[in-house]
């Protein structure tokens, strides 16, 4: 499977994130922090030096789940690719004339993956592939890791921009608020333009993902996908056990947490138990 993006519009988001993840991960780590506690023998003697090296720990921690969380979205395969699928159409199935092969439920054809997705949500630009069945449980955990991260990063850039402006006035606020507006307006060195931008940018992040996934963990609760949101489907609801047990799979409560935890999904993506089903 390809790993970069087949689009020109993916590619430009896919480099886009990889850009924001690494230039954040490497501000916070090699910039703020060391700024925040000077020097090893300053946190020593503030007997503060555990908590930078935690602070360490949390960054290379989170840097690494979202890193893993990317990977495995792009290379798990989610499509209807190499499935025996039957040539009689089944109740629930469709025929898709571009794949020329009947379609599962729950299942729609993407043209920029070039295939069919089981359990489609949506296409995620930023990663250029689809976000279905088998990774989609990535998908949300990437979400959460980026969320931690930006949060955090918010949280430590705090202590960073009081150092630089002095003190938090509006002025500051609205300078990290609006960088662009101020670097035409108000004449800064070009280091603390930088700086301003990087402290900008993890509010953005922060923002974005923290709506994204609250935006999809209502889906996960509600045993949805996005098409069936947008038409109020509520044919798959089992329960936000049994829905998050789809997404996450049989080991949920702990999957979320790691990337590398095997958590198998209790589907094949070709059947679904209907709420109908499940009531009986």
């Amino acid at each position: 499977k390809a790993f970069f993006p087949k689009s020109t519009s993916d590619r430009v988001a896919f480099l886009f994130l990889l850009f924001a993840i690494h230039s954040i991960a490497f501000f916070e780590l090699f910039a703020v922090l060391p700024s925040i506690y000077s020097t090893h023998e300053h946190v020593a003697s503030n007997g503060q030096f555990n908590l930078y090296f935690f602070h360490i720990f949390i960054g290379v921690f989170v840097y690494a789940s979202v890193m893993i969380n990317l990977k495995k979205i792009i290379t798990t395969n989610t499509s209807t690719r190499g499935l025996v699928l039957p040539t009689q159409l089944k109740p629930g199935w469709k025929f898709c004339s571009v794949c020329e092969c009947n379609s599962p439920p729950r299942s729609f054809h993407c043209f920029n993956c070039s295939s069919c997705i089981l359990n489609r949500d949506h296409h995620c630009t930023f990663t250029g592939n689809c976000i279905g069945l088998y990774n989609r449980r990535y998908y949300l955990s990437l979400l959460m890791s980026m969320c931690v991260a930006a949060g955090y990063s918010v949280a430590l850039n705090y202590d960073y921009m009081y150092h630089i402006f002095g003190s938090i006035s509006l002025k500051s606020v609205l300078t990290i608020m609006f960088p662009m507006i101020s670097w035409i307006f108000v004449r800064t060195e070009s280091v603390t333009s930088f700086q301003i931008f990087m402290c900008s940018l993890c509010i953005v992040g922060f923002l974005l993902s923290a709506g994204l996934l609250a935006y999809h963990m209502m889906n996960v609760l509600n045993g949805q996908v996005v098409f069936e949101r947008s038409y109020n489907i509520d044919t798959y609801n089992l329960g936000w056990r049994e829905n998050l047990a789809l997404v996450f799979g049989t080991k949920w409560k702990v999957a979320w947490l790691c990337p590398l935890i095997v958590s198998p999904i209790p589907s094949d993506g070709l059947e679904y138990v209907t709420q109908a089903q499940y009531e009986r």
